[in-house]
């Protein structure tokens, strides 16, 4: 069996904005009519997966409006696979790495995927994939001041977030870049799994 084929939506935000210079966000509808008539030597995208942040998803939206989505990415003939934890700071969530009060925060942004992911799983738009999250800490300068208890404190918040998904019945994807601090590298990446005691998808 082959896997499913999605296309990401979060390339319709980042890096995108009103600011001076950007392009402007390209709307969820707009990704979705584009996902669905992509098609190479008659390969089309199955699915989509899903940045849970404006503008193409209110992270605080109601059943509703989340079923609304939903029917409109079913009627493209899509589903839905991972959805993207909205973590970062200026989204929900802040630093898994910061203080008790920053690790609240990126908390909140999992439990919210995970009741988005709910919505869609009962809607029936969706039946399989992760939810995706990472350090929410650009950058590692911060962290190389003291790298093994940074990574730590990353594993504890990562801990805690794996048990609220476990408890809606979803799994975590821990998504490595170079920019998120203690993931920025293979070695790192695996200390910071290794370190975390818990089963993660990734």
């Amino acid at each position: 069996m082959q896997p499913k084929l999605h296309n990401a939506m979060w390339p319709g935000l980042v890096g995108k904005g009103t600011d001076e210079g950007q392009e402007p966000p390209i709307g969820l509808e707009r990704m979705l009519d584009l996902t669905a008539a992509a098609e190479v030597d008659g390969q089309k995208f199955e699915g989509v997966d899903l940045f849970l942040f404006e503008t193409h998803m209110d992270p605080d939206a109601s059943d509703d409006e989340l079923r609304k989505i939903a029917d409109s990415i079913a009627n493209r003939n899509l589903s839905v696979g991972s959805l993207v934890a909205p973590v970062w700071p200026g989204t929900v969530g802040d630093s898994a790495m910061g203080t008790e009060e920053q690790a609240e925060k990126f908390l909140l942004a999992v439990k919210k995927a995970c009741r988005i992911a709910k919505v869609l799983n009962e809607h029936g738009v969706r039946k399989y994939g992760c939810i995706r999250i990472d350090s929410a800490e650009f950058g590692v300068d911060k962290w190389r001041e003291a790298p093994v208890a940074n990574t730590k404190r990353i594993a504890k918040t990562f801990r805690e977030a794996t048990s609220i998904a476990e408890d809606h019945g979803e799994r975590l994807a821990a998504e490595g870049e170079i920019c998120w601090a203690g993931m920025h590298s293979w070695r790192d990446m695996l200390n910071l799994l290794e370190s975390r005691n818990h089963d993660v998808c990734y």
